[in-house]
């Protein structure tokens, strides 16, 4: 019994999918987490990772398979028949890429908005010491002469 083009078609969709999903998420590429935005940009680097290994996958298993397929064939020197253009596999070819690249750029604006890159001030604001209102009229920094409590002056002033 013959299988249909349409059933192996569905199986090797599904394992080109399980094994770009599985790579994905278990490539192990990333350091360890060391900031407060790490799981965002790691599940971005994550979406990314899977999304290239299974268009690696379909791309390298069309191109072996064309070259198994399509070889030429012992005595065949004749040339290949000339094909014109195919209007709807360019649109297709076009229209995807563009999908993946407007998804994963709506993703990523979601991740740098998250992060705080939208609102300047609230990510890189100068933290506030909670002991600055417990001290009025003293300065935070030190001062470059050493005094001493009786209020004589150390020999760095001389």
């Amino acid at each position: 019994m013959k299988i249909p083009n349409a059933i192996w078609t569905l199986l090797i969709g599904i394992v080109l999918t399980l094994a770009s999903l599985w790579y994905g998420q278990n490539h192990g590429l990333l350091p360890v987490a060391a900031s407060d935005e790490a799981p965002l940009v790691d599940g971005l680097f994550n979406t990314m990772m899977t999304v290239s290994t299974g268009i690696f996958l379909i791309v390298e298993g069309v191109l072996i398979y064309a070259v198994i397929r399509y070889r030429r064939r012992a005595g065949d020197n004749a040339d290949g028949p000339a094909i014109e253009g195919n209007v709807p596999l360019e649109i297709l070819w076009t229209a995807i890429p563009a999908i993946i690249v407007i998804g994963i750029s709506l993703y990523s604006f979601d991740v740098y908005n998250n992060m705080g890159g939208f609102d300047p001030h609230s990510a890189h604001a100068a933290p506030m010491m909670e002991n600055a209102m417990n001290m009025p009229g003293t300065a935070m920094a030190a001062t470059l002469i050493s005094t001493e409590a009786s209020g004589q002056v150390s020999q760095l002033d001389t």
